[in-house]
């Protein structure tokens, strides 16, 4: 089968877990027979082939980052007023390349990863008798309270034109509902992990040696923004400094909320317990899991939260939000409320205080994590392109 896939991130340009996903999947397609064109904005750093199997087409230069916060004016956090513009001058490359390669690749099925590809599949749908298949990894619904209209019109008309959507978590599958987009086409695919990547001791860097200091270490990892929940997470992170004053609470991660959190440590009297790492790089990462005593992932809406598998894979107990499609496949994780920081001050204390549970968390995941891969991802997406191609013939 011969794909022509449509994304916006592929390391080395990755803000998230979109970029992870692309990868992985991409990978595990191709392992199963699969050929893939993958289709990206340049961002002037060239990404390279990881497999047998693989073309990447960099198209339409852009050094936007897809899920920065973004008002309903699109002038926040560095989009400007160049956001839209720039999907649609991706969306019009894209196509024109997609519609240069059709002549000699022959695709089967076309795939478009999010909202920031949308376009570009609609018009390469306009022209080519291909069936479309759209990931949904997150909705403007997830990523901001205040939803831009201009975003949800694209993300509707996704739902619209698709053949079948495939949604990161039943989570998502209810958010593309909101959408317009019919139930029966859409199918539930999960994301994986590669736990090969975060086996074994790392060396560590300096930033990360001078941190622990035999301190007890609460992670979070991930953009400081709204979704994410990092508010929750240092009102959760005094209440526990009361009771566990050498706890340390390491946030990792960039976005337009650091200088906010930085003020509320500050004032809130827990400064020397917070450590701010700032964007940490994809080895980095597999050093700061192994760091950990426990991880919490305290979103108040996540599509799925790839990063709780990372960290169940470096053999760190998880705490996740409800709120999150990642909490529909784990058992061993602890689930809370994300508003309810008495009761996530009370999970994190009970895991750095009672090593049997820490242990008995970690030693659960072994199970979960035995479904969750990407090899489990890629059949799954496999079958969806199957039925696809059979609804269109």
């Amino acid at each position: 089968m011969r794909i022509a896939m449509l994304g916006w991130e592929f390391p080395p340009f990755v803000s998230g877990g979109l970029g992870v996903h692309c990868f992985e999947l991409t990978r595990a397609l191709c392992r199963r027979g699969a050929k893939i064109d993958f289709f990206m904005p340049g961002c002037g750093n060239k990404a390279k082939p990881h497999c047998e199997g693989i073309r990447i087409f960099e198209v339409a230069e852009t050094e936007l980052k897809p899920y920065l916060f973004v008002t309903k004016t699109g002038k926040r956090a560095g989009y400007g007023d160049r956001l839209i513009p720039a999907v649609n001058e991706y969306a019009e490359a894209c196509a024109a390349a997609v519609f240069r390669e059709s002549g000699r690749a022959h695709y089967d099925v076309l795939h478009a990863h999010d909202w920031l590809t949308a376009p570009a599949a609609e018009r390469v749908k306009s022209r080519l008798p291909l069936p479309l298949v759209q990931t949904f990894h997150s909705t403007e619904f997830d990523r901001t309270s205040f939803p831009w209209d201009r975003i949800l019109e694209i993300e509707r008309a996704a739902a619209a034109s698709s053949d079948l959507i495939i949604a990161v978590s039943k989570r998502t599958s209810g958010q593309v509902l909101r959408l317009g987009a019919s139930q029966g086409k859409i199918r539930v695919v999960y994301n994986g992990v590669d736990r090969s990547r975060f086996k074994g001791r790392s060396d560590e860097s300096d930033a990360i040696k001078n941190t622990k200091h035999g301190k007890k270490i609460v992670l979070f990892l991930g953009r400081l923004t709204e979704q994410k929940g990092p508010v929750q997470f240092l009102h959760a992170a005094k209440l526990v400094a009361e009771r566990e004053p050498d706890a340390l609470f390491v946030i990792a991660g960039k976005g337009e909320l650091l200088p906010l959190l930085i003020n509320m440590a500050v004032n809130m009297g827990i400064s020397k317990n917070v450590r701010f790492l700032g964007y940490v790089n994809d080895s980095d990462q597999k050093k700061i899991y192994q760091l950990a005593d426990v991880y919490v992932m305290p979103s108040t809406s996540e599509p799925f939260g790839i990063t709780a598998l990372e960290a169940m894979s470096s053999g760190v107990p998880v705490i996740v939000s409800k709120t999150s499609g990642v909490s529909e496949v784990v058992k061993s994780a602890v689930r809370v409320d994300f508003w309810d920081i008495n009761m996530m001050a009370q999970k994190i204390l009970a895991v750095l205080k009672h090593p049997p549970l820490s242990r008995a968390m970690v030693s659960m995941s072994e199970c979960d994590l035995e479904s969750r891969t990407w090899e489990r991802a890629a059949e799954e997406t496999e079958k969806v392109y199957l039925e696809a191609l059979s609804r269109r013939r």
